[in-house]
């Protein structure tokens, strides 16, 4: 094994002077100064340890990771104290290289890969293993997210399909409903009676069913936009306007405030009203009687605003995420699509939708559009290489 560069110096020690002796010693303390900074950049925890486990030398990436203490005060920490429910002395004492996943508690929920490696040397360095600690605590998070997006998502497609099945059955029910309802119509006494009363009951839950449906339909199949450039005020107006009786009978305030100053928006003028109407809605099943809500639609930097707050019982940190998935709902009866169709429409308007709440408090649901229409452009230097080449 070639010979380490302080042992070439110290077999020529006895024929150098003090000068060149420090010299050489000035050029070991900045080559591990430099190493160690190297270690110390490294994203990955990086530990090297005895036979006994005991831990030698930790760069701070692994101190971070495992919870170590400060490299002076290691005296005999282990890897054991750190990572229980690995048998690190069998590990070490296979003398091979090994590797594995590890899931820890402190000092934060991590997963983390390991490598563990003997060093190959001798002297000093004999007995000593390394092992390398990888956090992949975020991509396990992101697979699985993205599993169950891609779950959701088969769900929703496969429900799909069996509620534009359900449309055909349902029409046919509504037509012969019809047809005995008329049937009936011309009999009299007690027993036609009852039979009227439940084909009305049949025909209400059938009318029932078929919005449902439709309304899921809506929520989840990409609808076309037709833009125009709209006054976000009027289409605000207009929105509103089928909810004023309720508002009024169930003694809803309604405030409403909208910027003086304001461009046209380019939006669907239909479905940008469906939203906003859909915000509205919950806001009211929210506040109850005598409750309160306030919109306001105004223009913040290259973005249309629309938001509206409510003072209702507000809604938990635990459900918040989960609003706008399929059928989560808090309110009896309700199917949690309004708010899916919602962002459904906001994304494809290229905007978002944000919403805080805080129980007790209210909540407040923002629905933000660009206003203006984002271009594809080719950067100056491929336009320029591009109208060479036409040449």
């Amino acid at each position: 094994m070639k010979s380490s560069f302080l042992e070439r110096l110290l077999e020529r020690a006895d024929r150098l002077g003090s000068g060149e002796i420090q010299s050489q010693m000035s050029r070991l303390a900045e080559d591990k100064g430099f190493l160690e900074t190297l270690f110390n950049t490294l994203q990955e925890g990086v530990v090297v340890v005895d036979e006994e486990g005991k831990i030698k030398y930790r760069n701070q990436a692994a101190g971070r990771l495992l919870g170590l203490p400060e490299s002076e005060e290691l005296g005999g920490w282990t890897l054991s104290r750190s990572l229980r429910g690995v048998d690190w002395r069998k590990l070490l004492r296979d003398q091979r290289a090994s590797s594995g996943t590890l899931e820890v508690a402190y000092p934060e929920s991590r997963i983390l890969n390991y490598y563990l490696v003997p060093l190959e040397s001798s002297g000093r360095m004999e007995g000593l293993y390394v092992a390398i600690f990888h956090d992949v605590t975020q991509e396990r998070r992101e697979a699985q997210n993205a599993m169950e997006a891609g779950r959701v998502e088969a769900l929703t497609l496969l429900a799909a399909g069996v509620a534009h099945e359900l449309g055909n059955p349902l029409n046919n029910l509504h037509l012969h409903l019809q047809i005995m309802a008329k049937e009936v119509a011309g009999l009299s006494g007690e027993r036609a009676e009852r039979v009227g009363d439940s084909i009305r009951v049949c025909q209400q839950e059938v009318r029932r069913l078929d919005g449902l449906i439709t309304q899921f339909l809506r929520a989840i199949r990409p609808q076309p936009l037709t833009k125009t450039v709209e006054n976000p005020a009027a289409v605000l107006e207009e929105a509103l306007l089928p909810l004023e009786v309720e508002l009024k009978d169930r003694g809803i305030l309604l405030e409403k405030k909208v910027s003086p100053v304001m461009l046209g928006v380019p939006m669907d003028r239909e479905q940008m009203k469906q939203a906003i109407y859909n915000v509205v809605r919950n806001a009211m099943q929210a506040v109850g009687e005598q409750g309160l809500i306030g919109i306001q639609i105004q223009q913040e930097g290259d973005f249309w605003v629309f938001e509206c707050r409510d003072n209702g019982p507000g809604i938990s940190a635990e459900n918040l995420p989960h609003l706008g998935s399929p059928f989560f709902t808090m309110r009896q009866g309700g199917t949690g699509l309004g708010l899916m169709i919602v962002q459904r429409i906001a994304r494809e308007h290229g905007g978002s939708v944000q919403i805080t709440s805080r129980e007790g408090k209210g909540t407040m649901v923002r629905i933000q559009i660009p206003l203006h229409e984002k271009r594809v452009h080719l950067l100056a230097q491929a336009a320029e290489v591009g109208s060479g080449g036409s040449e």
